[in-house]
């Protein structure tokens, strides 16, 4: 039998992993979503064309939206993984970490979709997340790993 003994101060791990990250994606879909009125993008398409870029600027700030919103959904669920399993081994650090994420992810979000820069190149500004996902993998990797030896 496993026994998995969660630190006192868990809770803030748990606050980001459950708490802050899928309240960003609740963010996420909602921009996407009052954006794709304004673009006239109706559904299944997932993106405006082109075409309708070109007479619609928001169509093409639908697009940035859209992309974005998928972009986390890409990484949000692993990162939710990586900050609760860093965090059965390094709290404070995971709990730091996975906020930053949630910071550099907004300003992703903001940069991408409102900073009016062609191609969407506005996401850069938070591009940094990758180095906050990467730390938390590392984290977890290097904790279970310790654990995993030390049997």
């Amino acid at each position: 039998m496993l026994a998995i003994t969660v630190p006192d101060n868990y809770g803030a791990v748990i606050g980001v992993a459950l708490g802050a990250i899928p309240v960003l994606g609740f963010i996420h879909g909602g921009i996407t979503t009052s954006l794709r009125k304004k673009a006239k993008v109706p559904y299944p398409h997932c993106y405006a064309t082109i075409e309708q870029c070109k007479e619609n600027a928001k169509a093409e700030q639908f697009n940035c939206a859209q992309r974005a919103h998928a972009n986390f959904l890409e990484n949000a669920s692993q990162t939710m993984l990586f900050t609760l399993v860093a965090g059965l081994k390094y709290p404070q650090l995971a709990t730091a970490i996975g906020t930053a994420w949630v910071v550099l992810r907004s300003l992703f979000l903001y940069g991408y979709v409102f900073s009016g820069k062609a191609q969407g190149k506005g996401r850069l500004m938070g591009g940094f997340f990758w180095f906050a996902q990467g730390a938390l993998w590392g984290l977890s990797v290097f904790g279970v790993g310790r654990e995993l030896l030390s049997w």
